[in-house]
C-alpha cells in the first residue's frame, strides 16, 4: 500500500493485517554537481525497490513518502526528529517500521534509531531498463525481502 487516498482508505479499512511500515531516506545535496547527480540516481534506484517491495507485499507492507533531508545534518538531531516523525506517523498501528538507505552515515547512527536500518550498498545505475539492472533489482528486492521476513 502507498500513500495514495484509495489505498489508505483500504488501509483504514485493513489496518489489523498491514503492520509492516518501511520509508526511504532520501538524503539531499546540491553542493557539487557530481554529488547531486549520484544522489538523484540513488532516490531512483531506492524507489524502484521501495515500489518492487511494497508491490510484493501489498496488503502487509505500507510504503511512506520519503523521508528527505539535507545530507550534511547532524544525524544524532535528524535521528530525534526521524523518531519523532516515525512515530507520529505510525501511530501504533506498525508493529515493524524499516528505513530503507544508501547513505552509510544512518548506519553509524543506527543505535540512536527506534527503527530497523536496512543499508544498501549503492551502485550508479545509467539505464534502468538493462536486463543486469533489472537483475540487480530483483536481487536487492529479494536480500530485503528476505530480511523483512524475518522479523515477521
Amino acid at each position: 500500500m502507498r500513500w495514495k487516498k484509495k489505498d489508505l482508505e483500504m488501509f483504514f479499512q485493513s489496518k489489523e493485517f498491514i503492520d509492516t511500515l518501511c520509508i526511504p531516506l532520501i538524503p539531499l545535496d546540491l553542493q557539487t554537481e557530481s554529488e547531486a547527480i549520484k544522489l538523484a540516481d540513488q532516490n531512483t534506484s531506492l524507489q524502484i525497490i521501495s515500489d518492487e517491495l511494497e508491490r510484493n507485499y501489498t496488503g502487509r507492507i505500507m510504503l511512506s513518502p520519503a523521508y528527505t533531508y539535507i545530507r550534511s545534518t547532524n544525524y544524532e538531531s535528524e535521528s530525534a526528529i526521524l523518531n519523532q516523525w516515525t512515530s507520529m506517523l505510525s501511530y501504533d498501528h506498525f508493529k515493524h517500521i524499516f528505513l530503507l538507505t544508501y547513505d552509510v552515515n544512518w548506519k553509524k547512527h543506527e543505535r540512536l534509531l527506534d527503527s530497523n536500518l536496512i543499508w544498501l550498498t549503492a551502485t550508479t545505475i545509467d539505464d534502468y531498463q538493462t536486463d543486469q539492472t533489472k537483475k540487480w533489482i530483483n536481487e536487492q528486492v529479494t536480500q530485503i525481502s528476505e530480511l523483512i521476513r524475518s522479523f515477521w
